[in-house]
């Protein structure tokens, strides 16, 4: 967080030197203690003189390449009993399990307090967030839904699970957030929202001050912003990172222009040509992590898109992000189902094993799952999907396991096919 605060009175030209040689350092380290990344430069015949130009030329990395190279992306520096292993459930479909080095997330640590320092925070200030965290059915029964954490955990003192709230039990969530008195709240925008909503229907006065409301995961619309901003009388702050540790960006004024950290990762926006986009146009979002050298992530192909607003220095803006959107599936009893907490928030252990999958969804309380099967993957991973599934809501899965999945005209996989009209 201190070189976040050194960095604020660093003119653009002195961040873009220190990104550069961060940059430099990330691809000698890489070529220097991984197999993967040692051919390809050599293979491209990297010209260290101009590490800039030749670093262009480099073949962008793919999720199915990571897999092919598990072994071979591993540094060979650091001792396997130091490595971290982290999933994420691929937003177009593409799940991912990889390694990262300890320090890697102490690093993305350091940039959520920044990111709370924008908003005020200070020592003693409660912090409540929310994701997709299972909740005990004999609490559930007892209508507690959230767990208490360590008063400094970064994600926040408590948690409040995503996965089961309903118009029913709404109102528990909201006297529980009166009773803490937070100071900040994050998680995802639907969350937020549907609380805001209750909040503002109800005519509810919150007694408490909240500095802000950190937004994450899921697009988010204005109307949903504003909502919540009425609700909570504070401003958003969003943010947009990934599980690979590769970049971190955020907004922190009434513009909502996302501002990216230089000293996390170097970003380009390519067209679909790889070439670099212009101002105002949006362009696949490729990353080059400098925190993860457990498992280094050069040119990564993050599947999201985003509007470029300029480039200053080492620092990208970005005017929107296109990354995921609120996907849902509805139950039985016609409560919607997030898939950001349902899916991405629950990180299963079935991710490692499919190459693609995809929902569909016809009717109510109903939903196919389509599979391209990895070559571990057992009736252990069928399994833990519908458990993960059967622990949030009443939904009935069917399983088809297929060769490929459909494209969409941009090549992009869509994750859900919803059929359902909402009424």
């Amino acid at each position: 967080m201190n070189k976040l605060r050194i960095l604020e009175d660093y003119d653009s030209n002195k961040v873009k030197l220190v990104q550069f040689e961060m940059l430099t350092n990330v691809l000698k380290y890489s070529y220097t203690n991984t197999d993967y990344y040692n051919k390809l430069f050599d293979d491209n015949g990297f010209d260290w003189v101009n590490i800039e130009s030749s670093f262009k030329e480099l073949p962008i990395l793919t999720k199915d390449t990571i897999t092919s190279n598990s072994e071979s992306l591993i540094s060979k520096k650091i001792p396997r009993s130091q490595l971290v292993k982290r999933n994420t459930g691929g937003s177009t479909g593409e799940p991912l399990e990889f390694y990262s080095d300890k320090p890697a997330g102490l690093v993305d640590n350091a940039h959520h307090w920044y990111l709370y320092s924008l908003m005020g925070f200070e020592d003693g200030d409660v912090i409540v967030g929310s994701g997709g965290n299972d909740i005990k059915k004999e609490l559930r029964e007892n209508n507690i839904y959230w767990t208490k954490k360590d008063p400094n955990c970064v994600w926040g003192e408590y948690s409040f699970s995503v996965l089961y709230i309903t118009d029913d039990n709404i109102h528990y969530y909201v006297n529980k957030l009166i009773e803490i008195r937070p100071a900040i709240l994050r998680g995802y925008p639907s969350f937020f929202d549907k609380l805001a909503s209750y909040i503002l229907k109800n005519k509810i006065s919150l007694p408490f001050h909240v500095k802000g409301v950190n937004l994450t995961a899921e697009m988010c619309s204005p109307a949903q912003r504003d909502n919540i901003e009425k609700a909570f009388s504070t401003l958003v702050y969003f943010e947009y990172g990934h599980t690979e540790l590769a970049l971190y960006c955020y907004t922190q004024d009434k513009s909502y222009v996302y501002k990216s950290s230089p000293i996390y990762g170097y970003i380009e926006v390519l067209d679909d040509k790889g070439r670099d986009v212009g101002i105002g146009e949006v362009g696949n979002i490729v990353v080059t992590g400098f925190n993860n050298l457990g498992m280094p992530f050069i040119r990564y192909d993050t599947g999201d898109m985003g509007e470029l607003a300029y480039r200053n220095g080492g620092t990208v803006h970005f005017n929107k992000i296109q990354g995921r959107n609120q996907d849902y599936i509805i139950s039985k009893d016609n409560q919607k189902i997030f898939l950001t907490a349902l899916i991405f928030g629950q990180h299963m252990t079935a991710f490692k094993n499919i190459k693609q999958w995809q929902l569909a969804q016809n009717e109510k309380g109903k939903v196919i799952i389509n599979i391209v099967r990895g070559d571990g993957f057992t009736i252990e991973d069928e399994l833990n999907i519908l458990v993960n599934f059967n622990n949030v809501a009443d939904i009935e899965l069917s399983f088809n396991y297929v060769d490929h999945i459909k494209m969409t005209n941009r090549g992009k996989h869509l994750f859900l096919v919803q059929n359902i009209k909402e009424t």
